[in-house]
């Protein structure tokens, strides 16, 4: 029997890590399950969050899936079956990935004999959808193009005629979409997997790509990153700080996404996640130093590194 291939997409903080830690400690309790992380850059944040689940993370650091390291990661999910024989292997791209082109790569001739695609969600933050959509909708619709399975995160306290837009705004490019608009937070693992789970009977993957070859449109932003390790003992104050002053993006370049493990001048581990304006910090143990990693467009890194000194 094929080894189950799912990939849960979704933009920069839109809160793919956290729908597949919910999927891999509830939804598949019983299954041999492997995530493949692709993270944007070379610090990889997620991966630890998902490696104190208890799951197989196998990572990808070396570039994005969906182009320049699309052979790494079709060797990955091979090396990953040889090794671990797994029942199922949840892959996690970068949030800056074009799921299209990952499809694509999945349809590689040498390898179809190895998995089978299951399940294909893409992530989209309500909260934050016209923000994101205002510089990357091209990543957007291509995401909500070829999923089967759409995941509204971030819901709580959304006007319902907002959601209601969401679901025509998303209906009009993937008539198809199977969407769920739960909060992940209080659902149960076994109903997520239900709702994802729900077969649509016209969802035919190659005929999407290929139209979508027709209708391609090309992204106006280059995103970047900056990636560092620190030993310096840096409070979450001081972090809000640092994150207020990139709002001055003639200074430092526009910053959409930034996430990183520090410890505090109490010598107490936390991890941060910022997006658009919002920072947010939770508990966290580390032995090694602090990392950062901040993404967007333009950046000047000079300037961004000098507030971390």
């Amino acid at each position: 029997m094929k080894v189950k291939l799912d990939i849960v997409s979704g933009f920069l903080g839109a809160g793919k890590t956290t729908l597949i830690k919910k999927l891999v400690t509830e939804g598949y309790r019983d299954e041999k399950i492997v995530v493949l992380e692709n993270e944007f850059g070379k610090v990889g944040i997620d991966t630890d969050i998902l490696k104190n689940t208890g799951v197989e993370v196998e990572e990808i650091t070396a570039g994005c899936i969906c182009c320049s390291s699309s052979g790494n990661f079709l060797s990955s999910i091979e090396d990953i079956i040889n090794k671990f024989n797994p029942d199922r292997i949840i892959v996690e791209p970068t949030g800056v990935a074009k799921l299209s082109e990952i499809l694509r790569a999945c349809n590689d001739f040498k390898f179809k004999n190895l998995f089978k695609i299951n399940n294909i969600i893409s992530v989209l933050d309500v909260k934050r959808f016209d923000f994101v959509s205002s510089y990357s909708k091209v990543f957007v619709d291509d995401q909500i193009a070829v999923s089967k399975t759409i995941v509204l995160s971030k819901n709580t306290g959304v006007d319902i005629k907002y959601i209601e837009g969401m679901y025509s705004y998303i209906k009009n490019i993937n008539i198809n979409a199977n969407i769920i608009n739960e909060d992940i937070y209080n659902i149960s693992g076994r109903n997520l997997i239900e709702a994802i789970e729900n077969k649509i009977q016209d969802y035919d993957m190659l005929k999407i790509l290929d139209k979508l070859d027709k209708d391609e449109t090309r992204n106006p932003y280059h995103f970047s990153t900056l990636e560092f390790k620190t030993k310096k003992s840096i409070d979450y104050s001081d972090i809000k700080l640092i994150f207020k002053c990139f709002e001055d993006e003639d200074t430092y370049g526009k910053i959409v996404r930034g996430k990183g493990i520090l410890q505090n001048r109490d010598k107490n581990w936390y991890k941060f996640d910022y997006v658009e304006n919002e920072i947010n910090e939770e508990s966290y143990y580390k032995e090694e130093s602090g990392v950062v990693c901040i993404i967007g467009y333009k950046l000047n890194k000079k300037n961004i590194l000098n507030l971390f000194e």
